[in-house]
């Protein structure tokens, strides 16, 4: 099993787990903030871009219809002061949220705000004394058949 474990500690490392993440979907449940910790972590299930971005050349994901791959992965921040939530369902634990985006705004370096987008209007603010993120698959890909897509977007952003 080839597997990601990607550390993030300025904006451009963070945009190659933004990348990794577009359009993973999470439960609201699996979202969690310790704040003796100064930890925010989020469990996803992430579409593999990089089997699309690896396959291309060889076509063989080019039929929209073929088998993709998921995998179940952790996402968590490291030296995080607080946390603003705006659009969740967070009192549906078994609510679905598409994570669309993950940036960071540096404020007074190396602090900063990261800020994650979701599908339908809801983000998650993160104040942060430093970037420090962590992306880690934590099981084996399956097989889906939906490979996400936006209007006008045949790619993933960022």
């Amino acid at each position: 099993m080839t597997s990601l474990r990607l550390r993030a500690v300025d904006p451009l490392d963070l945009s190659v787990i933004a990348a990794h993440v577009q359009d993973a979907v999470a439960q609201v449940g699996g979202i969690a903030y310790e704040p003796a910790r100064r930890r925010f972590a989020i469990m996803l299930n992430r579409f593999m871009w990089e089997d699309v971005d690896r396959d291309k050349g060889a076509g063989a994901k080019a039929d929209k219809h073929a088998p993709y791959r998921r995998v179940r992965s952790a996402l968590h921040f490291d030296s995080v002061q607080r946390v603003q939530t705006s659009g969740m369902r967070f009192g549906h634990k078994d609510a679905v949220a598409e994570l669309l985006t993950v940036a960071f705004e540096p404020t007074d370096e190396p602090a900063g705000v990261v800020k994650m987008t979701f599908a339908g209007g809801g983000a998650i603010k993160l104040d942060v004394e430093c970037l420090d993120a962590w992306l880690t698959d934590v099981s084996a890909p399956w097989a889906t058949e939906h490979r996400p897509g936006h209007e006008g977007v045949d790619e993933p952003l960022g």
